[in-house]
């Protein structure tokens, strides 16, 4: 017989419906936000194209230890993540729905760990927030949709730095759990990213035990077998690439790794010091509205010798300062640090939350009034700027509008002072801008950043024939069709390269006819076109029957002649 009051188990049994439907909630909206329209984009030049066109080259090579793109040795990166698209490939078919399930699924990986981690050390609500908010953080969104590696190594550097806090904060001497993750999974991560996957989480470990004085408990970290596991994993793939290509190393080690930290301008990607003070809160939107308390409430807690707290914050502050110090920066490169701010807001968010009304308006009113000014803004200015910019996608870039119902919504809220609505209406709107963005703005997109429509349309040239490219590049076409573009510096090598007795096409942009058309021999004609102004050129009529193109007639530049005839009968087809 129980002796548990009734009501107390109507009470538990309610609160775990609740947890339940909480956790569903959360699946649901990590599925839409993750999954929704997965493979509706083409592949977006220049990072997608890129890394796609690199796979299908492995595939096509069968050789797993060197990368190449344009079947030329391409050493950015160590090959973890294209082995991974490879074999999506394999099982799913080449489709760009399968290039991206490896981002993906790391992403929904992150999102789960993060979750798992924070659900007993700051209770179901944080934990749950935190979920939410990385599934709706712009950056991580658009990384965990895309054909890039950073989400992987966001996932194994979560795990490796929630793993090393969890034997950490044991109370026993001898930790009982294993202490293998914290090593195989940077070693995994040597094989996605680099040696970064391995320095960022030992200095972070690092700067935490010298911030807390307890040196001693590095102890738990005893290695065991799972070092010698992570050792040959980790070394792998140098072991071969230094036996087939010694260039290899050097050339990432050096060239991709150390030069761009240290070296100067010609390191690529170089940005100055305060890069990442605008870029982090940008990418980290809506929620970097909420970022200030977060921190504040973290220090206070730190202050109060609260570990987790204070092991947040360096997650932060090491990855930013290591990449501010670089000379190299990219946005992408803080996506590692999402879980730990995600993991800040939300907790700042639920102790807003339990507290008194008054304590909401301090802390909501001010993001509330900029996040309804952001969305107003963005609903009529995104609009307005592609019907000024690119007219023929102006009526699908109205679907923007939609975001004013949510600033409305925001308004009427600060009207009213309902403040605790605050969090959950940010959370909507910015779902509801991610699933207008690649509902409604992916054609647009595809548009500006893929060259797919032009590979098919260039399925009509004949095998044999070449491919130029000129001010332009076009990995994302090479992939789709084929072919690999050769670049073409000058206007006087464009009109030589068209001027030939075989079959030829060109990639290149409306804005240059002028420079081309002055050193053309005989007018070449338009194979597509779009309203970006991208163009494929041929120096024969399409193969349609019945179809007219568009034809550059030779000219002396910019004077009275037309810079395009229009449906040119010198560009038709049999029988048009």
């Amino acid at each position: 017989m129980s002796l548990r009051h009734p009501g107390v188990h109507n009470r538990v049994s309610s609160s775990a419906w609740a947890r339940a439907a909480a956790v569903t909630a959360l699946g649901v909206l990590v599925l839409v936000a993750i999954f929704l329209d997965l493979g509706r984009p083409y592949f977006w030049d220049p990072g997608e194209g890129r890394y796609a066109e690199t796979v299908r080259e492995m595939l096509l090579s069968r050789d797993w230890i060197r990368p190449t793109l344009n079947f030329l040795p391409y050493y950015d990166k160590p090959p973890g993540f294209y082995w991974l698209v490879a074999a999506s490939f394999a099982v799913f078919g080449t489709s760009e729905w399968a290039a991206r399930l490896p981002s993906a699924l790391a992403a929904v990986s992150t999102i789960g760990l993060t979750v798992a981690f924070a659900w007993r050390r700051l209770g179901p609500p944080t934990a749950l927030g935190a979920g939410a908010i990385l599934a709706t953080a712009i950056q991580f969104v658009v990384l965990g949709r895309s054909v890039r590696m950073d989400m992987l190594l966001t996932l194994l550097m979560t795990g490796t730095l929630l793993h090393a806090f969890a034997l950490w904060e044991e109370a026993a001497p001898a930790p009982r759990r294993p202490t293998w993750p914290i090593y195989v999974l940077p070693a995994l991560g040597l094989l996605v990213k680099g040696p970064v996957a391995a320095v960022l989480p030992a200095l972070v470990v690092a700067a935490f035990a010298l911030s807390t004085g307890e040196l001693e408990r590095l102890r738990r970290f005893r290695p065991g077998p799972g070092l010698a596991v992570a050792a040959a994993l980790g070394t792998s793939w140098y072991l071969a690439a230094a036996v087939r290509a010694p260039d290899y190393l050097w050339a990432f080690l050096w060239q991709h790794n150390l030069h761009r930290f240290v070296g100067g301008a010609r390191a690529g990607h170089a940005e100055p010091i305060w890069f990442y003070v605008w870029v982090l809160p940008l990418t980290f939107l809506p929620w970097t509205l909420f970022l200030p308390g977060g921190v504040r409430w973290a220090f206070r807690r730190a202050r109060r010798r609260h570990g987790l707290p204070l092991f947040l914050l360096l997650w932060v502050a090491v990855p930013f300062v290591f990449f501010t110090l670089s000379r190299a920066k990219l946005a992408t490169y803080l996506l590692p640090v999402f879980p730990a701010l995600a993991l800040l807001v939300s907790a700042y968010v639920a102790r807003v939350l339990r507290s008194p009304a008054g304590v909401h308006a301090r802390a909501f009113r001010a993001p509330a009034l900029l996040w309804s000014t952001v969305l107003a803004a963005a609903a009529l200015g995104v609009p307005l700027g592609i019907a000024i910019r690119y007219p023929a996608y102006a009526w699908q870039a109205t679907s923007a509008l939609v975001l004013v119902v949510f600033a409305i919504l925001l308004w009427a809220t600060i009207r009213r002072a309902r403040w605790q609505r605050v969090p959950a209406l940010v959370l909507a709107s910015a779902l509801a801008a991610q699933v207008l963005f690649y509902r409604a703005a992916t054609p647009i997109v595809n548009e500006l950043s893929s060259w797919r429509a032009a590979a098919e349309v260039a399925h009509g040239l004949p095998p044999e024939a070449r491919i130029f490219a000129y001010k332009t590049r076009g990995h994302s076409f090479t992939f789709y069709d084929g072919r690999v573009p050769a670049s073409v510096r000058a206007p006087e090598r464009v009109a030589e390269v068209l001027a030939q007795a075989e079959p030829v096409g060109l990639l290149t942009k409306t804005k240059f006819f002028e420079r081309i058309r002055s050193h053309l021999a005989a007018p070449v004609c338009i194979w597509w076109q779009n309203g970006a102004g991208r163009v494929l050129l041929a120096n024969r009529p399409r193969p349609r029957a019945g179809e007219r193109s568009a034809l550059v007639p030779p000219g002396p530049g910019p004077g009275p002649g037309p810079a395009v005839v229009t449906d040119s009968p010198q560009c038709a087809g049999p029988g048009a």
